[in-house]
């Protein structure tokens, strides 16, 4: 299969990651309960921007996933170093992913939105890059 279109694939899996991440993260800390919440701000933060943000998530880790794939090319395991780089690249997504921390207040101390809204969310983290580190690899395969 092109090189491109696993790079979209790749684009699409971490994307979507970000974004599930973002709408069950606001839903959390809105509702309490686990759900699909596009966080809205007038005038601060739409939903346009909700989604944007998911995409520049995704991109950032596919940029790690190229960057892994092109250092791990002659390696013996190189399966096992991929596989690693990929739930990295979920991680990044999704620490890169939406809503931006004004949509829940706008006095967050510096490092206070990153070990509120990513670290201290574990329990929503882990699963989504575990998934998204098992789709990509599975479809991958399939698809090679």
């Amino acid at each position: 299969m092109s090189k491109l279109l696993l790079r979209a694939l790749d684009l699409s899996i971490l994307s979507f990651a970000a974004a599930l991440f973002g709408a069950c993260l606001t839903s959390v800390m809105w509702t309490g309960d686990l759900g699909w919440v596009v966080p809205v701000a007038p005038y601060m933060y739409e939903a346009s921007d909700f989604y944007v943000q998911a995409v520049v998530g995704g991109l950032a880790g596919v940029i790690v996933l190229a960057v892994a794939e092109r250092l791990t090319r002659q390696r013996q395991s190189r399966s096992l170093h991929l596989l690693l780089a990929t739930f990295a690249a979920a991680l990044l997504a999704l620490y890169l992913a939406p809503p931006a921390p004004v949509v829940f207040g706008n006095t967050w101390a510096p490092g206070e939105a990153t070990r509120e809204l990513f670290l201290a969310q574990w329990r929503l983290v882990l699963p989504i890059a575990i998934a998204a580190t098992a789709l990509r690899w599975g479809l991958h395969r399939l698809l090679r």
